[in-house]
């Protein structure tokens, strides 16, 4: 693509313009957040400098940008952030996007009192790890991640954002964590199935599919929770899970059944069930 102007309102109408045909219903925004990352000011500052003008190599740079999201390139993969909570990540295609939905799980995890033990499992980008330490509520945060690469972006947040009392520890699942206990256990897993994953947007195919999907019925890692957290969890320990919200009653039956108590499935912003929580 090539934008024939120079001028950032110009341009933006341009590229929003040229998003919008290839039916992209975030077209306004991602022309912003986009042109914000090329002249490294946040979004809101644009209109404030909307009759300046790109020199080339921001207009080359831009148009880079707007023909990668054309193909639906998640625009944080692009820009190399995302915001999540109050807090800015940097991400690659080694995990996922963070994603609203996850600041509810965030948000439950931090109405609980008490300087507790934490222990953030599938942590991904570290999203849900370093919010949790950023509040100050808590003693001590673990994330795991059985990919070496998830972790290290984790790591590059928790720095990033100045976390404290953070740790991470490479793990598949509980495997590295013989030793230790905690008062609290958070995860987004996986939990695509493999007949969701063909009909998602093209834009989540950008993503790791590990960190997605979890065989056929997208259950596996609900199950393995449920069989092997109450091991790491000390008396009064409580589970807070991200849920797929059209398995959510089989994921509750999965924790009933492992002897789970006061299990509770919280809704999201869109009334669906989102969340789980559960004791030991």
């Amino acid at each position: 693509m090539q934008l024939k102007t120079t001028n950032i309102f110009s341009l933006l109408q341009s590229a929003q313009k040229f998003l919008e045909s290839f039916n992209l219903a975030q077209a306004k925004s991602d022309a912003e957040v986009l042109l914000s990352a090329v002249l490294k000011v946040k979004r809101s500052k644009l209109p404030l400098i909307r009759n300046n003008n790109l020199s080339e190599t921001e207009i080359s740079l831009y148009e880079e940008y707007i023909l990668r999201r054309s193909k639906r390139e998640p625009a944080a993969y692009i820009t190399g952030f995302c915001g999540f909570m109050q807090y800015e990540f940097k991400v690659n295609k080694n995990v996922l996007i963070p994603r609203a939905e996850t600041e509810l799980l965030v948000e439950e995890v931090l109405k609980i009192d008490g300087k507790k033990i934490v222990l953030d499992l599938c942590a991904g980008s570290g999203c849900i790890a370093v919010s949790l330490a950023k509040s100050g509520k808590f003693e001590k945060i673990t994330a795991a991640d059985i990919s070496k690469n998830a972790l290290e972006i984790a790591k590059e947040n928790a720095i990033y954002n100045r976390a404290p009392n953070t740790e991470f520890i490479l793990s598949d699942m509980f495997e590295s964590l013989k030793d230790k206990k905690f008062d609290i256990i958070v995860s987004n897993p996986p939990y695509v199935s493999e007949t969701e994953y063909k009909t998602l947007e093209p834009e989540l195919k950008y993503e790791p599919k590990t960190a997605l999907t979890a065989d056929e019925d997208g259950l596996f890692f609900y199950k393995k929770i449920a069989a092997e957290s109450a091991k790491y969890l000390n008396g009064g320990g409580l589970i807070f899970l991200e849920l797929n919200a059209n398995k959510a009653g089989e994921i509750k039956n999965i924790f009933q059944n492992k002897g789970f108590k006061n299990i509770e499935i919280l809704k999201d912003y869109s009334n669906l069930s989102r969340i789980l929580k559960a004791g030991i």
